[in-house]
């Protein structure tokens, strides 16, 4: 039952944004093998400038990733980003002790994912800021991108 409930909830990345599978792909190639503590030195020692507050900041905005399966709240569909720098946030994902290895996962899911998402992570403007219909000021990816609310109320009527 378990892993047919994390089989299914992987198609959520898919349903609220389109950066959430590329994140999650990068987040979990980050922690495979290694366990926060050295996932931490490593970062602590590598990362010019980089404070343990920081740190904490990075594992909360990835464990409220992983609790909604995406960047943005279940409840009330807005947006959350990192409350670090952007030039940290990616810094501490490469300061895996794996990433310069060449045929490492994270090393392979940076450079095939990080330029798909890196605008969308921190964006918060609109239509970045909150989950709805993109002609009514949101984002979705349940959705198409030109489907609007009376689109919606045609394919319940037909449904």
């Amino acid at each position: 039952m378990s892993k047919a409930s994390w089989a299914g909830a992987l198609i959520v990345l898919h349903q609220i944004s389109y950066e959430s599978p590329a994140l999650f792909c990068i987040f979990q190639a980050y922690f495979a093998d290694k366990n926060f503590e050295e996932l931490q030195d490593a970062a602590l020692a590598k990362v010019q400038g980089l404070t343990e507050d920081e740190w904490a900041k990075f594992i909360a905005y990835a464990g409220g990733f992983y609790g909604n399966m995406s960047n943005y709240h279940s409840f009330g569909a807005m947006k959350f980003i990192p409350e670090i720098s952007a030039e940290k946030f990616w810094a501490i994902l490469a300061s895996n002790p794996k990433a310069s290895q060449a045929d490492s996962p994270i090393s392979w899911a940076l450079a095939t994912f990080k330029s798909q998402v890196d605008t969308e992570v921190f964006a918060y403007e609109t239509p970045y800021t909150q989950l709805n219909f993109p002609a009514e000021g949101g984002i979705t990816a349940y959705f198409s991108r030109n489907m609007t609310s009376e689109d919606l109320t045609l394919t319940k009527e037909f449904l």
